[in-house]
């Protein structure tokens, strides 16, 4: 195997291109997938010391977040929104936290994957970069299937692109696992909704762990709009809420318990949105 370590994104992009090579970061999955003969690298391209490619930073009016930036240092920034600080604080363990990134978390397109639901509420993006140049792809319309997303071979997750604007808005992630710690999600649910004169506005609902990839609640969101969230009842949303997911059994979970216990989550995560408008819950940001 070869291994090589490039010191910028250009130069990463390029060996990417000219040697197939497969992406390191954190290695807090690939390691895992190796080691369990799943896969079977040629060469190891390690990308977590390009320099530009860590770190949160505001540009105007968005939040850049380098696609290597650690779990950790999500989990902990106050410059990002309330929903993607928890869900990274969900991921593993503290180890796995200070290892993995949040670029590899979003490139292993997992549907129970916890900094997914989030980023589809706050409307992100993700800029690829490749030998040829860089394009830029809306959150909606990344992921593709269950460790699928529309990155082509030869692409690199280089950042993250989050609205600025998500930081004035109430948000909140709620999940639940088979344990209370280093739990995979057996669902897990993000909601973002900017509240004008004690009604939801630009409503943001998004489920992972319940379909191939992490879904928005479009329909949900239609009836959530122009409510205070005091008036909202569990009633109320379980049928939009049942009719845009698509959970399985598995060894996790039951199709049936997680149907269930998505209507919870999204009711309990638009309360503590509820919770923060009025002052009484963690701050937006």
């Amino acid at each position: 195997m070869s291994y090589l370590k490039p010191n910028s994104v250009a130069e990463a992009a390029e060996l990417l291109e000219s040697t197939g090579g497969t992406i390191l970061a954190g290695g807090t999955d690939l390691c895992v997938y190796m080691a369990e003969g799943l896969c079977d690298p040629e060469t190891l391209i390690d990308i977590s010391g390009i320099e530009s490619m860590r770190g949160i930073r505001l540009e105007g009016d968005l939040i850049r977040i380098g696609a290597c930036t650690a779990i950790a240092e999500i989990a902990s920034s106050e410059a990002l929104p309330t929903c993607l600080r928890r869900g990274a604080r969900s991921i593993g363990s503290p180890q796995i936290r200070n290892l993995g990134t949040i670029g590899g978390n979003v490139c292993n397109a997992s549907p129970c994957g916890d900094t997914l639901a989030p980023l589809l509420t706050l409307d992100a993006r993700f800029v690829l970069r490749s030998a040829g140049g860089t394009r830029t792809v809306e959150c909606f319309d990344f992921f593709t299937g269950p460790k699928q997303t529309v990155r082509e071979p030869g692409e690199i997750l280089e950042s993250i692109e989050v609205p600025a604007a998500t930081c004035k808005k109430a948000s909140a992630f709620r999940m639940i696992g088979n344990r209370k710690g280093q739990a995979i999600s057996q669902v897990n649910a993000s909601v973002c909704v900017a509240i004008a004169e004690g009604r939801m506005t630009d409503v943001r609902v998004a489920v992972g762990s319940v379909a191939p990839i992490p879904l928005r609640l479009e329909a949900l969101e239609g009836v959530l709009t122009g409510k205070a969230i005091g008036d909202v009842g569990l009633a109320e949303i379980r049928e939009p809420v049942l009719e845009g997911i698509r959970p399985i059994d598995d060894v996790r979970s039951t199709a049936s318990y997680r149907q269930e216990v998505t209507v919870a989550l999204i009711f309990d995560a638009l309360t503590a949105c509820g919770d923060q408008a009025s002052g009484e819950g963690d701050g937006a940001c």
